[in-house]
């Protein structure tokens, strides 16, 4: 088993050094593939993430849930500890948030208070069973927590599926994932 943050450093090289057409064409393979899924198709309300650095590139699933009349939910780092889902309307800038990633403005009437239909997860790693490993901070772990059985899907690019790294107790596992190449049913 590799210690987690090797296996971190290993992954985020090989992202890292995925060119602009590489991510831009593979980030709307991965976004047509999750609009052909079912559990996308049938949510009337969707968490999001807004890729950045080098993350599957999510600005094409979020128009189309727009789109398709659904409610748009991203993420806010609000502590150390703490994220929250708020919604955003069509349009919308984000504002530049924690750790440099654009975040919607913080407005207590739009807290996600809904359970939604879908949850799309970024990820450092994934592996063939859901088990994920991201920055090393546990917000999205903390949040599926209490999502209970809402679907939850991870974009990931092939170059970031991987296998034998140590999990955590509080690591959640992931329910489906999607690259370019795949769609991996946990």
């Amino acid at each position: 088993m590799r210690n987690r943050e090797a296996c971190r450093r290993e992954i985020l090289a090989r992202r890292n050094s995925l060119t602009e057409p590489f991510i831009e064409k593979a980030s709307e393979t991965i976004g047509e593939r999750l609009r052909n899924e079912p559990v996308w198709k049938e949510a009337a309300s969707v968490c999001l993430y807004y890729g950045c650095r080098g993350e599957v590139r999510t600005e094409g699933l979020i128009r189309s849930a727009f789109d398709e009349g659904k409610k748009v939910f991203l993420p806010r780092v609000i502590s150390d500890t703490q994220m929250v889902f708020i919604e955003v309307l069509s349009g919308e800038k984000q504002a530049e948030g924690a750790y440099g990633i654009p975040e919607p403005v913080y407005d207590e009437t739009r807290l996600m208070r809904e359970t939604p239909g879908l949850i799309v997860v970024p990820c450092v790693a994934v592996d063939r069973k859901g088990n994920r490993l991201g920055h090393g901070k546990g917000y999205y772990d903390r949040f599926l927590e209490g999502m209970g059985k809402v679907p939850s899907v991870c974009l990931a690019f092939s170059c970031q599926i991987t296998e034998g790294f140590m999990t955590k107790d509080t690591d959640i596992r992931i329910g489906n994932i999607i690259t370019e190449e795949e769609i991996i049913r946990t």
